[in-house]
């Protein structure tokens, strides 16, 4: 039996995946997480972060998995020790640190932006005066980033050096990464599977596009040359094995003047490849469950010639479920997933994929659909 840790739309993309494996899966989901139940058939209702929970939970199955990283390190270390397939491992999931993805990865050698790591709750002048002179190296501006719990544009500040004494006083959290607000040519992710015999699938780059922080859409194919390509998808297995990861890891990466630098991981299935459900012969969610299970790993290649996801961005009091037959009129190609979660504005609900020949018309199509599952105005006449 796989056990999934966290009960959101990963868990339940992964449970769907497993159901034609003939995978039994048991999610932990936390009191009012949304996403998995509805889908999986065995929820047990516990916190990520109890240890008793963890270890109930652990015991019910033969390998562990998660949704999210945010779990209690301490109790999976315990469990691994005591011969529980924990997948990835505790030494994989402290890379969801961004202070101890910076310094590892620099220390390895790999290409990462400049950066430097402040903590101003215990020492808020050595913080202040690092920030103050790291802005002065990079043009009198900064990017500061929470070492832990941000996402989708929260705990991610955009500072001018003015700005930096009064941020830093009021701040209360993790550690901060500071790094250079870099003039960006594109950014990229690229996903790998490893299992723990030493199988590696790597997918296609793809080229992401953020709104405000946030995943908007990934494109395939990214538009690179040869060149660039390659090193992405090096410097991407690099991550990989650097982290020891099992199971899938993305690794989403800049490129500006053309050097390819990492941006952040994700150790386990990832928003920027829930395109591959349709869009490649294996989706990560697919791939995930025979990788933590150390199956054979199945193959990456592309479905169609452009694949192109539009996340579902939700809007207080717009119900997507209310608007999926106008989507499918005005995109009948479009393929729709909704996580079944309460729409608050700037929470994903969804995604939307379509696959095509024309690069601009299948951004468009998904665009579209994605649209008007959101409930904005402009399609409400159609």
């Amino acid at each position: 039996m796989l056990g999934i840790v966290g009960g959101g739309q990963l868990a339940r993309m992964l449970t769907e995946a497993a159901t034609p494996l003939g995978v039994v899966v048991r999610v932990l989901a936390a009191e009012g997480e949304q996403g998995a139940i509805g889908v999986a058939s065995d929820v047990v209702t516990g916190s990520a972060a109890d240890p008793e929970a963890l270890r109930s939970f652990a015991g019910s199955v033969d390998v562990l998995t998660i949704d999210h990283e945010n779990v209690d390190h301490d109790t999976f270390a315990v469990l691994q020790q005591q011969g529980v397939a924990v997948r990835p491992s505790v030494s994989t999931l402290a890379y969801s640190d961004k202070a101890h993805q910076r310094r590892s990865f620099a220390a390895a050698g790999l290409p990462v932006p400049d950066f430097a790591v402040v903590n101003p709750v215990s020492d808020l002048e050595g913080a202040t005066r690092e920030s103050r002179g790291f802005a002065a190296r990079h043009g009198g501006r900064l990017v500061a980033k929470a070492s832990r719990g941000g996402y989708d544009g929260r705990g991610v500040w955009m500072l001018a050096e003015a700005d930096i004494e009064s941020f830093l006083a009021d701040y209360e959290g993790a550690p901060l990464v500071l790094e250079p607000r870099l003039d960006l040519d594109i950014e990229l992710a690229v996903l790998v599977a490893r299992s723990p015999s030493g199988q590696v699938r790597t997918w296609p780059v793809l080229e992401t596009v953020q709104v405000d922080g946030m995943c908007d859409e990934v494109v395939f194919p990214a538009p690179l040359d040869e060149a660039t390509s390659s090193r992405a998808r090096e410097v991407a297995t690099a991550v990989a094995d650097v982290t020891g990861a099992v199971g899938v890891l993305a690794i989403e990466l800049f490129v500006t003047g053309g050097e390819v630098l990492v941006n952040e991981i994700a150790p386990r299935v990832h928003n920027s490849g829930h395109m591959s459900i349709e869009a490649f012969a294996t989706s990560q969610f697919e791939q995930h469950i025979r990788a933590v299970l150390d199956w054979p790993l199945g193959p990456t290649d592309p479905t169609a010639p452009v694949a192109v996801m539009a996340n579902v961005i939700g809007q207080a009091g717009r119900d997507p479920l209310d608007r999926q037959p106008l989507a499918l009129e005005m995109v009948p190609e479009a393929h729709l997933h909704l996580y079944a979660k309460t729409p608050r504005d700037k929470r994903k609900i969804g995604h939307v994929t379509v696959l095509g020949d024309d690069r601009e018309a299948v951004r468009a199509a998904a665009a579209r659909a994605a649209a008007v599952l959101a409930g904005d105005d402009p399609y409400d006449g159609r």
